[in-house]
């Protein structure tokens, strides 16, 4: 009795999408608000050219933008101190540069992968194809070891193919709903807490 009482108190009813629903999309959008007291805040502290986002900021966008799913467009409502359309229109370049970059690192390390992958496709081939062509030509220890180096080899290659390359994609397309987001300003006149 005491049993199901504790099992019945431990029963949480949350639902990531009603979550997002209530408190991220409005009209079909994606709502991602970023309150800044200083425009600096944005940016690295010892980037004096302003070139690249802060730490801080990259991580808050990118852990609301992995819980929202990939259908709604994204928009980045940054809240701070008035600033001029040069300065604006300087943010948004530096934000698509920054998910740009990380765009382009993601599909260079898709390349390199798919690259092993064809390597490791043909190693695997080329030792299963020595196991078959030695069978009775040399000691079954040779034969075994060139058939399990090639099961080795293609049993990577599909490790890496539909695992690793399947989460570098999804990565991907989670940097790219970030690189094509709405950016819009707006300024309160007290500053934010």
């Amino acid at each position: 009795m005491k049993l199901k009482f504790r099992f019945k108190n431990h029963k949480i009813k949350f639902r990531e999408a009603d979550y997002i629903e209530k408190h991220y999309i409005k009209d079909g959008k994606a709502i991602i608000p970023i309150h800044l007291n200083n425009i600096n805040e944005l940016y690295m502290k010892h980037d004096h050219k302003k070139l690249a986002l802060s730490d801080e900021v990259c991580n808050y966008i990118e852990e609301i933008a992995y819980i929202i799913p990939l259908k709604y467009p994204i928009v980045l409502e940054i809240y701070c101190p008035e600033i001029s359309e040069e300065q604006q229109l300087r943010i948004k370049k530096v934000i698509k540069n920054n998910y740009g970059m990380e765009i382009d690192d993601r599909d260079y390390d898709i390349h390199v992968a798919n690259r092993k992958c064809i390597s490791l496709f043909f190693m695997g081939m080329m030792f299963m194809l020595l196991s078959f062509a030695l069978h009775n030509k040399v000691t079954q220890f040779v034969v075994e070891f060139f058939s399990i180096a090639g099961w080795v080899a293609l049993w990577e290659m599909f490790e890496s193919l539909m695992l690793n390359n399947a989460a570098k994609r999804t990565e991907r397309l989670y940097k790219l709903q970030l690189y094509d987001s709405e950016i819009r300003f707006a300024f309160p006149k007290e500053p934010s807490v």
